[in-house]
């Protein structure tokens, strides 16, 4: 019974403490009793502790006392539902003095003129860093240049940034791949281990493989820099809370100002979880814009910029003083559009309170010590292109995908417009603890290799364009992480 738990346990992608171990095995059913726990919340916990699996027998059966009186709107108790232990073990954030730095933004430190030396800078610059993470890899400890691997007889690792992909007539897939000096195919077989293995055009990877007569390399693996095995969540000594949001789109018809004022009146009220908030951290998009697509000021309802950050600005100051935000732009916001991008100019911070801090796209902060990498998304637009089986609705994919490739914006030359900076501010050097991005008017939390992952939800009904390409959004769910623990929630509202 012991093994087929922890494989159900495995197999979800969560832990369990161990006297929640011990609790579950003296139960009849262990794993029907876990698995009514996990279907009650709106994403897998990163632990489930003992009070948890203690209380889910009594949501189980609140549920069925009270589905036959509720409205089709009420029914969705994984929403409203938050466990036990993360109320217990909430602190007043009121009673933390805030701790924000900003260890890492374009804000400041953009030099590039967009010269063919650039171009060229940037690229190598992205080319050395990755390589040398890769290299790191013990599968590619002996890797070789390309131009000497080629004349190799034997199996070769060679390390190279993806020029091109295509698939034969017979389903083998070639990918091109270049470093500094040389070029070389490479073959993906259609009945090889490698036949599902995904590139996108200018990530930096490792093949292992074989060289034949005809200078091809037929891969046996590939390699991506990807995140280490195990990393342990750095928490803080007290069990606040930050909360994310994006895609607020103020000025648009289709802001949800009914749902903005039920969770604005929620994190000002008496409930324990809303009183262990202390940070917000905003992932852009947080007015609608003006001219970002065609016709578009048919549908908003502010149409002037200063106007909607006013309105937004407002809207902010209402929030309880105890929560510090941090705000970073997005592709409709009054910034350039290329990533990286820089901070709000001084004309719109000065219209906000001093409880917000500004911050570039992406950013990485410390929350009391706690890394968040903070990106806004709009590379998912690319990656859902690119990659089959990538979709809007799942934008946890394409976080993880970010996270193997080491790279927020892999794809050059696509939808989203990248600057070509002197170094290459998208790449993922440094683990972060908490990965937070938006852009896609989902919303989810998970965990990868140890990093909280949390995609921001919007508030902003559906709109015509994403009527039109059937997307249906999630608004007004608030992503919650305990920075303490690294446990995720998500509250709708």
């Amino acid at each position: 019974m012991r093994e087929d738990l922890l494989a159900f346990v495995s197999n979800r992608g969560t832990l369990l403490e161990p006297d929640a171990v011990d609790f579950l095995l003296a139960q009849d059913d262990a794993v029907k009793r876990l698995e009514a726990f996990l279907e009650s919340c709106p994403e897998t916990p990163f632990v489930v502790t003992l009070d948890d699996v203690m209380s889910a027998g009594d949501v189980a059966r609140k549920a069925a006392a009270q589905v036959s009186t509720r409205t089709p709107t009420e029914t969705n108790l994984a929403a409203a539902f938050i466990p036990a232990s993360f109320r217990r073990l909430g602190e007043r954030a009121v009673d933390h003095d805030p701790d924000v730095r900003i260890l890492r933004d374009i804000t400041g430190h953009s030099t590039c003129e967009g010269t063919l030396a650039d171009f060229t800078r940037y690229f190598r610059h992205r080319f050395q860093v990755l390589r040398k993470m890769l290299r790191s890899r013990h599968e590619l400890a002996g890797a070789q240049e390309i131009a000497k691997a080629r004349r190799s007889t034997r199996e070769v690792q060679i390390i190279g940034i993806v020029a091109d992909v295509r698939t034969t007539k017979n389903g083998h897939r070639i990918l091109e791949i270049e470093d500094e000096a040389d070029r070389i195919a490479v073959l993906l077989p259609s009945d090889s281990a490698v036949a599902s293995e995904v590139a996108v055009l200018d990530e930096v990877i490792g093949v292992v493989g074989t060289v034949n007569d005809r200078g091809l390399v037929i891969a046996h693996s590939i390699v991506r820099p990807d995140l280490p095995t195990v990393k342990a969540f750095r928490g803080t000594r007290h069990h606040v809370r930050a909360a994310f949001m994006s895609d607020i789109h103020v000025g648009s018809r289709t802001f949800l100002e009914d749902k903005w004022s039920k969770v604005s009146s929620w994190l000002g009220g008496a409930d324990e979880v809303a009183a262990s908030i202390r940070y917000l951290v905003v992932s852009g998009d947080v007015v609608d814009g003006i001219g970002v697509y065609p016709r578009q000021d048919e549908e908003l309802a502010i149409d002037d910029i200063y106007g909607q950050y006013e309105a937004l600005a407002r809207m902010i100051a209402d929030l309880p003083d105890r929560i510090t935000v941090v705000m970073l732009p997005g592709n409709h916001d009054a910034v350039r559009p290329a990533e990286p991008q820089p901070a709000f100019p001084t004309s719109i911070q000065h219209l906000f309170d001093s409880n917000v801090i500004f911050a570039g796209n992406p950013s990485l902060l410390s929350l009391e010590g706690v890394r968040v990498l903070a990106y806004h998304g709009r590379s998912m637009d690319d990656l859902v292109s690119a990659i089959p089986g990538m979709s809007y609705a799942r934008p946890i994919d394409a976080m993880k995908a970010m996270l193997r490739m080491r790279h927020l914006a892999p794809i050059y030359g696509g939808k989203t417009p990248i600057a070509p900076e002197a170094e290459d501010h998208l790449i993922i050097e440094e683990v972060p603890d908490i990965f937070a991005t938006g852009h896609v008017h989902a919303a989810g939390v998970d965990q990868y290799r140890g990093v909280v992952l949390v995609n921001s939800s919007t508030w902003q009904a559906q709109t015509p364009y994403q009527k039109m390409r059937n997307i249906e959004p999630m608004p007004a769910r608030l992503p919650i992480v305990d920075l303490a623990s690294g446990v995720a929630i998500v509250r709708e509202f």
